[in-house]
């Protein structure tokens, strides 16, 4: 993590600060500033990390509840000299608006993975990213990518992760495995898919895919599987 130290009038300078500010981009990689003033203007904190005209970025404040907020260019923000104060600084205009758990939060892009969102919300490891729908919430891994740039605001919520996952074989044949990487051979044999029978996973637009030999793939809730024989027609 990068240390720069900035001065009122923001430019840098060398010497002890006083605040501790951390200052993370679009992939959530962190510069540590430190400032010698007690109230900071979003230009201020745009300008320590090179980003310039500072119209052209959005800066958010990362709040001790976990939430985000747009900071404005000569709007002011006061630090904490108890504490590491943690800003966003990402290039864009618009924001998008998206709840966790209640949190109101906002981000300049569309998308975020769910890892992110969850360091965002303050939630550890044990917990999931979860985007309530009607008759069925979404799941997602940590990994996963999330949109957050629809039509709607979404709101999500976290639980505690489930050591298993449910799957679909043959089109209404439920399965429970554990959530891990599974190979296409594993998978062949938990379904009990007939000798000489291809696997195929069928994506959310309803297209088969027939899996390679050794592949690995993830497990996640829903997924569909289906097998067919060698000359390609689906049993």
């Amino acid at each position: 993590m990068e240390t720069i130290l900035m001065n009122a009038d923001g430019d840098r300078k060398h010497g002890n600060a006083t605040f501790e500010v951390e200052i993370g981009d679009k992939n959530f990689d962190f510069a540590a500033v430190t400032f010698d003033d007690a109230k900071i203007t979003g230009a201020q904190v745009a300008m320590s990390v090179g980003k310039h005209p500072v119209e052209d970025f959005v800066v958010l404040r990362h709040l001790k509840t976990g939430e985000l907020e747009t900071l404005r260019p000569t709007e002011t923000s006061e630090l904490d000299k108890s504490k590491v104060n943690r800003f966003f600084v990402l290039e864009g205009g618009v924001t998008h608006r998206f709840f966790v758990e209640g949190l109101a939060m906002e981000w300049p892009r569309k998308k975020l993975i769910a890892s992110q969102i969850k360091f965002l919300a303050g939630a550890g490891d044990e917990l999931a990213l979860i985007l309530e729908r009607p008759g069925l919430d979404q799941i997602f891994d940590d990994d996963d990518e999330v949109n957050i740039g629809g039509d709607e605001v979404e709101r999500f919520k976290l639980r505690k992760h489930k050591k298993t996952v449910t799957v679909i074989y043959g089109g209404d044949v439920e399965f429970e495995l554990e959530r891990r990487v599974y190979t296409t051979e594993e998978l062949m044999s938990v379904f009990g898919v007939p000798p000489g029978y291809k696997l195929d996973i069928i994506g959310s637009d309803g297209v088969f895919r027939e899996m390679a030999p050794g592949e690995r793939l993830k497990v996640k809730d829903g997924m569909e599987f289906a097998s067919h024989p060698p000359v390609g027609q689906s049993s």
